[in-house]
């Protein structure tokens, strides 16, 4: 990814975040992860499901 762009995100409400950036070595990602008021199980819980949602998008 050579492309660099700016997002604004307002997250003053959100239980949790995180970014996946490119990382130092090729194929490798740097990610950035918080959650307040969402314990860290329940946050991957919610990841799993978004996993899930995207699979289905592709195998469509």
């Amino acid at each position: 990814m050579s492309d660099t762009t700016i997002t604004a995100i307002d997250g003053t409400d959100a239980l949790a975040f995180v970014i996946i950036r490119p990382g130092q070595t090729e194929g490798g990602v740097s990610i950035e992860a918080a959650a307040k008021g969402l314990s860290k199980q329940a946050a991957a819980y919610v990841l799993r499901q978004v996993a899930d949602m995207w699979d289905a998008e592709e195998a469509q």
